[in-house]
C-alpha cells in the first residue's frame, strides 16, 4: 500500500470485476492502465492515466492462469467524509476500537486536521491509553489552540493519571475558550474533589446545577463529594436526585450503596449495590462491597458459593473486591497480595516512574506518622504511648493528620509531636511536598487500605523511606513502600514472599500498647449490661463482619455442649440480630442465649470486659486491639491461627504473655479447647489468675521498651539506606 494517500481519499476496498483478457491485450479499466503479468499471485500497482481526486489509489490484482486471466481490482473510491461519518457512528455506538482504526486512517490522509487528532485522542482516552491520548491531543492543540474540547479531553487524560493539578490547568484553558463549557466545569469540580479541595469543588458543582439542572451526573458527583465529607444525609439527597433523573445510573446506585453502608443501613446498601451491578456488571469492587455489607448483618445465604465465585473472579484478575474487605473473608496471603498489587497498579500505576528522593540527615532522624485516625480510634489507642516515649535527643516526630474529625484525643497527642499538621484540605501531592519540605527521613503509614486511608500520599514520595505499619494487617502491594514492620508470629518467614515490602521484625509483638489506660470506675454489674448473673459468659466483642459461618457454627456447638452459658456479642442492627437468630435456630440453639452488648464509651467498654469468662476469637480476621484489651482486663482468649497476618494477631499477643496453649490450628481443636476450658472451672481460674500477675503481661504493655525497639528499627533503616541520606 502507498505510504501516503491524499486528503480526498478514505481507504476502503471496493471489488470491481474486470473484463476477460486475452493473451497480449492491455485494456484500460476506469481510466487505469493495467499491466499483463505471467505469474500467479503477483501484486501490481495501477496508476491513473489522468490524475484526479483518487490520485494515489491502490489496487490489488489477483491473477490466476488457466488459459484465461481473470482480474479483480480493489479500488479505493470513498471520500474522507464518508469514512468520518462511519467513524463517528462507530464511536457513538461504543465501538471504540474500530472507530480508532478509522481515525488513524483519517490521520494518514490528513494529519494536519486538528479534529481528527482530537477524536483519535478521545478514543485512546476511552481505551485507557492515556499517554498516547495526550500525545494526539497535544497535536490537536498545536494545530488549533482555540479548540476548547481538546483542552477538556487532555484534562481528563491527566486526571486519569492522577495528575489532577495539570488536569485543572487544562480545564481552566478550556473554560477560558468556551465560557459555557459545562463538561469542563463539572470535570474541574471532580478534580478539585479528588485533591480534597471540597469547598472549591462544591462551587463548581453548584454552578453546573445552575447551567444544567437536569443533568444527573452533577448530582451523582455532588453525592460523592458529600460522601467524602461524611455528610451522609446530603449525599443521599443528591444521589436520589441523580437516580430520579436517570433510573439506570449505575454509578449513582453504587454511591448510594456506599453511603448506606457507612450509615450502617446494610440491607439498603445491598439493594443499591445489586441494582448498580445489574445495570453495569463491570463496576469495580461492587461484588466485594455486597459481601462486606452482608457480613455486617450476618446474611450468609449461599456463602460458600459466593466465596467460590469471588476466588474465581480474583484469579481471573477482575477488580471485584478491595484489599481490606478480602482480609475478613479468605485466609490466603498470596491472594491478599494479588489483590493488593492489582489495586495498586490500577489506581497508582502512573506514579511508578517517580524519581527516588534523597534527604539531608544531620543530628536527628525525622519520622513522620501519617494517619486519618489521630482521634478516638483503635490505632491511636494502641500507639499513643509511642509518640509520648520517643527519644527526643535522637528523633524528631511529625504528625500528618488527614482525618476529617478532631476530638480530645487529637488535642492530647498533638503535643507529643515536633510538628503536627492538619492536612484535611491538602491533596496527596501537597502532603507529600509538605513532608519533603520538613525533611522527613522515614514516613510511616498507619492506615494502609483501611477506611479514610490515603496511600496516594506515599505514591507521591513523602520521604526517602516509606513504611507500612500497624493500621493495615497485610501488604500494600505497591513498590513505593520499602518496609513493613511485623513480628515473626504475624508474618512468618515462609510468608515473606507474599509481601511486596521488605520485612523488619520487632523482637516481641508487633502491636504497641499503652502502659496504662483509663477504665471506668462505675462498678458495673452483669444486670446493668444485660447479662444473666449465673451463666457462663462466652464473649466476642469483635465487629460483626469478622464473624463467619464457620466460626458461628463452632460457637453454636460450644453453647450446646455448655449448659447455662450465654454468647455475648457486640451490638448489631436489627436485621443482623434476626439473621443470627435464624442461624442459631437452624443449629438447635435458643436465640435468646445470644445477648448483644450496646456500644459504650471506651472506659466503660473496658470495664465490662471483666464479665466475660472466655473470649472467643474470630477467623480469619482476629481480634486485634480488642485482643490486647481482653488480656489487659484478665480474660483469656482462644484463637484459631491461620496463614494471613490478620489471622495471627491474637496468636502473637498470646505468645507474648506466655499463653501459647490457647492457640489452635484448626476449627475442631478450637471448638474442643473452648468446651474443655468452659467445663473445667479450675483451669479457667488458673488462666485468669495467671493474667492478673503483671510480670506475665509486662512484655505486652511495656510501652517504653517497645518504643526503644521500634527506634532501633528506625536506626537500622537509616544504616541500611545511608547512601540516600546526604
Amino acid at each position: 500500500m502507498p505510504s501516503s494517500i491524499s486528503s480526498e481519499v478514505l481507504i476502503l476496498l471496493i471489488f470491481l470485476s474486470a473484463a476477460t483478457l486475452g493473451s497480449g491485450t492491455a485494456p484500460s479499466v476506469n481510466n487505469f492502465i493495467t499491466f499483463l503479468v505471467s505469474l500467479p499471485e503477483t501484486l501490481i500497482m495501477a496508476i491513473p492515466e489522468t490524475p484526479g481526486p483518487v490520485d494515489k489509489a491502490y489496487m490489488v490484482i489477483a491473477i490466476s492462469i488457466s488459459g484465461i486471466i481473470h482480474i479483480n481490482i480493489f479500488l479505493i473510491m470513498n471520500s474522507k467524509e464518508e469514512i468520518f461519518d462511519k467513524a463517528k457512528k462507530l464511536h457513538i455506538s461504543g465501538n471504540i476500537k474500530e472507530a480508532k482504526k478509522l481515525y488513524l486512517e483519517l490521520i494518514e490522509i490528513d494529519g494536519d486536521n486538528f479534529l481528527f487528532q482530537n477524536l483519535l485522542g478521545t478514543t485512546l482516552l476511552q481505551l485507557k491509553k492515556y499517554d498516547e491520548a495526550i500525545k494526539h491531543l497535544d497535536i490537536s492543540i498545536r494545530l488549533n489552540p482555540s479548540f476548547a474540547e481538546s483542552f477538556g479531553n487532555r484534562g481528563i487524560a491527566h486526571a486519569e493519571k492522577k495528575n489532577y493539578q495539570e488536569a485543572i490547568n487544562n480545564y481552566d484553558k478550556a473554560i477560558n475558550l468556551k465560557k459555557k463549557f459545562f463538561d469542563a466545569y463539572l470535570n474541574k469540580g471532580i478534580a478539585l474533589k479528588n485533591i480534597h479541595k471540597y469547598d472549591d469543588a462544591l462551587k463548581y458543582y453548584y454552578f453546573c446545577i445552575k447551567v444544567n439542572p437536569g443533568n444527573p451526573k452533577i448530582y451523582s458527583n455532588l453525592g460523592n463529594l458529600f460522601l467524602k465529607q461524611k455528610k451522609f444525609k446530603e449525599a443521599l439527597k443528591a444521589v436520589d436526585k441523580a437516580i430520579s433523573l436517570h433510573g439506570k445510573f449505575a454509578e449513582a446506585y453504587a454511591i448510594r450503596g456506599e453511603t448506606n453502608q457507612l450509615l450502617d443501613n446494610y440491607k439498603q446498601a445491598i439493594v443499591d449495590y445489586e441494582r448498580a451491578l445489574k445495570i453495569d456488571s463491570n463496576l469495580d469492587y461492587i461484588q466485594g462491597n455486597i459481601l462486606h455489607s452482608k457480613m455486617h448483618i450476618s446474611e450468609w445465604d449461599n456463602f460458600d458459593s459466593q466465596i467460590s465465585k469471588l476466588r474465581k473472579e480474583i484469579n481471573n484478575k477482575k477488580k471485584v473486591i478491595a484489599p481490606f474487605t478480602l482480609l475478613s473473608l479468605i485466609d490466603d496471603p498470596k491472594m491478599h497480595k494479588d489483590v493488593a498489587e492489582k489495586h495498586s497498579r490500577d489506581n497508582f500505576s502512573f506514579f511508578l516512574k517517580k524519581e527516588k528522593i534523597t534527604s539531608k540527615l544531620k543530628d536527628k532522624i525525622n519520622v513522620g506518622y501519617f494517619s486519618a485516625d489521630f482521634k478516638n480510634h483503635a490505632v491511636l489507642h494502641l500507639i499513643s504511648d509511642v509518640f509520648k516515649n520517643h527519644n527526643r535527643s535522637e528523633f524528631r516526630i511529625f504528625g500528618f493528620n488527614y482525618g476529617l474529625k478532631k476530638d480530645k484525643m487529637t488535642h492530647k497527642i498533638s503535643k507529643y509531636f515536633h510538628n503536627f499538621f492538619d492536612c484535611r484540605n491538602l491533596s496527596d501531592e501537597e502532603i507529600a511536598n509538605l513532608s519533603q519540605k520538613n525533611n522527613i527521613h522515614i514516613a510511616v503509614d498507619l492506615g494502609g487500605y483501611t477506611l479514610n486511608s490515603r496511600v496516594g500520599i506515599f505514591h507521591n514520595n513523602p520521604a526517602p523511606i516509606k513504611v507500612n505499619y500497624l493500621g493495615y494487617p497485610g501488604t500494600i502491594g505497591a513498590k513505593c513502600y520499602n518496609y513493613i514492620i511485623a513480628d515473626k508470629i504475624v508474618l512468618p518467614q515462609k510468608e515473606i514472599k507474599n509481601f511486596t515490602e521488605e520485612v523488619l521484625y520487632l523482637p516481641n509483638c508487633y502491636q504497641p500498647n499503652q502502659l496504662k489506660i483509663d477504665v471506668s470506675q462505675k462498678n458495673l454489674t452483669k444486670k446493668e449490661v444485660g447479662l444473666p448473673e449465673k451463666d457462663f459468659i462466652f464473649g466476642c466483642l469483635n465487629n460483626s463482619y469478622k464473624i463467619t459461618p464457620l466460626i458461628f457454627n463452632s460457637w453454636m456447638n460450644i453453647l450446646k455442649s455448655s449448659e447455662k452459658s450465654t454468647l455475648w456479642l457486640l451490638e448489631i442492627s436489627d436485621e443482623g440480630k434476626k439473621n443470627l437468630a435464624k442461624e442459631a435456630s437452624k443449629s438447635g440453639v435458643d436465640p435468646k442465649r445470644i445477648i448483644f452488648a450496646k456500644k459504650l464509651p471506651v472506659e466503660e467498654h473496658l470495664e465490662r470486659i471483666k464479665f466475660i469468662d472466655l473470649f472467643l476469637d474470630t477467623f480469619p480476621y482476629n481480634a486485634h486491639t480488642t485482643a490486647s484489651e481482653v488480656i489487659r482486663m484478665g480474660v483469656p482468649i482462644v484463637t484459631l491461627k491461620g496463614s494471613s497476618f490478620a489471622s495471627r494477631v491474637s496468636s502473637s499477643i498470646l505468645k507474648n504473655v506466655g499463653l501459647e496453649e490457647l492457640i489452635v490450628n484448626n476449627i475442631d481443636d478450637y471448638t474442643n479447647l473452648i468446651i474443655k476450658i468452659a467445663n473445667d472451672k479450675k483451669k479457667l481460674l488458673d488462666l485468669k489468675n495467671y493474667l492478673t500477675i503483671k510480670d506475665n503481661t509486662k512484655k505486652l504493655f511495656d510501652s517504653k521498651k517497645f518504643t526503644e525497639n521500634l527506634e532501633e528499627i528506625y536506626k537500622n533503616i537509616i544504616k541500611l539506606n545511608n547512601q540516600i541520606f546526604i
